[in-house]
């Protein structure tokens, strides 16, 4: 079979693995968070006036928007962000940091239950999962920002160069000769930008299966991309296509199910029902007539309404973020038995998850052992007291009194 079918196979594995409700909770929990957080620094931003964009937009113009496609999700993000001075990347900052602070704990726990069920072949609980992730929160949290940091500490050394050039003469002379320097320092910012974006796709498995660090996850992301470029590539490419097909079919099925319950609900509550869509509609095309609904309760079924279609889209997206989890994982342990030759069944169990059995096993013991010893000891008889012998002359009494007759002495009377 050739290496890209077989990559594609392996791959089709994170299909049903993706169906797992453990992973699809932690992705659904990490999407609605991330959506508050989205739509808190939103509310902040816009009302200090730091980005020309609201709350509502997004809500409107993604939330409640009859399409599922992640593009306009992607776009409306990168147009909440409009900066037009240095200080107000803080808003961009703080809502990235929360992001990932909020992803380390969530992508964390999908990728542990990803690498436990491939390599195991069993499933393990969301608390554990969770548990593992917390435990290991710095370790994912630094992985993407790790790489940035490098690229930053090369342009600032670039930077630096280009100041000292500002000095007359003695600049220009420093410059041209550290010039060489200045190129090797843009080829280091291309590289780690470049293969830490590619590789990134490994870095969370490599914490999960292996229990390592921020550091450890990085040397074998760049190490396993650059040893094995076509296998990654081909790895990469089955992960996409899987990927495309998965997204269209799952938003394509929630699309016939919106449209269905539409058309049935609304054939039994016939005008009330086309007015409540009316209205969500020119709420998610951005429409500024739109005729008001009247009573409250018609309101309030409105308001539900957008929120159930809210939890249907996170659902397409739960889906679609758990396979990438598992997709990604089975990656990564397929390119490490290609690299370093370990067996995929091989992924690191934390102790914790073993010592406690032994422990109430030997307390069992202890306590079994215990109970032993105490019946031995109740059903063990007791000793019989020695009973107090006689003394020597009374012993002899009997035989002086026959003898002797009357208790008198033995000796005979003169």
């Amino acid at each position: 079979m050739p290496p890209i079918l077989q990559d594609l196979q392996d791959v089709l594995r994170g299909f049903k693995m993706t169906l797992d409700f453990n992973k699809l909770f932690s992705a659904f929990v990490g999407i609605i968070l991330s959506v508050i957080w989205v739509l808190v620094i939103l509310a902040f931003a816009s009302a200090f006036k730091l980005v020309d964009f609201s709350p509502f937009e997004l809500i409107t113009g993604f939330l409640l928007s009859p399409r599922f496609g992640l593009c306009s999700l992607i776009r409306t993000l990168f147009s909440a962000i409009q900066t037009v001075d240095w200080g107000e990347y803080a808003a961009l900052l703080v809502l990235i940091l929360g992001l990932l602070a909020i992803w380390s704990v969530f992508a964390g726990s999908i990728t542990r239950l990803a690498a436990v069920e491939f390599a195991k072949g069993e499933k393990s609980g969301i608390k554990d999962s969770l548990a593992f992730s917390v435990k290991k929160f710095w370790s994912y949290f630094w992985c993407p920002i790790t790489p940035v940091l490098g690229a930053l500490f090369f342009i600032a050394c670039n930077v630096i160069g280009g100041l000292l050039g500002q000095i007359k003469f003695a600049g220009e002379i420093a410059v041209a000769i550290g010039f060489p320097l200045a190129i090797l320092s843009g080829f280091l910012i291309v590289f780690i930008v470049v293969i830490g974006i590619i590789g990134f796709l490994l870095m969370y498995p490599t914490i999960s299966a292996e229990g390592s660090d921020t550091f450890d996850a990085m040397s074998r992301a760049y190490s396993y991309v650059l040893s094995r470029p076509a296998h990654f590539l081909s790895l990469l490419i089955s992960i996409l296509v899987c990927g495309v097909i998965l997204t269209f079919f799952a938003s394509l099925g929630a699309c016939l199910v919106m449209k269905t319950t539409y058309c049935t609900v609304g054939i039994g509550m016939g005008d009330k029902f086309d007015t409540i869509r009316a209205f969500i509609s020119g709420l998610g095309s951005g429409g500024t007539s739109i005729e008001p609904l009247g009573p409250t309760s018609m309101k309030f079924a409105a308001l539900m309404m957008m929120l159930y279609i809210v939890l249907v889209k996170v659902a397409v997206g739960s889906i679609i973020v758990a396979f990438a989890g598992s997709a990604s994982t089975i990656a990564y342990l397929i390119l490490r038995k290609d690299v370093d030759g370990t067996e995929l069944f091989d992924v690191y169990i934390e102790e914790e998850e073993v010592v406690p059995e032994t422990k109430e096993n030997d307390k069992d013991a202890e306590t079994s052992g215990a109970k032993e010893e105490k019946t031995a000891e109740v059903k063990a008889p007791e000793k019989p007291e020695p009973k107090p012998e006689k003394p020597k002359v009374d012993e002899k009494k009997p035989s002086d009194e026959s003898s002797g007759g009357n208790g008198s002495s033995s000796e005979k009377p003169e």
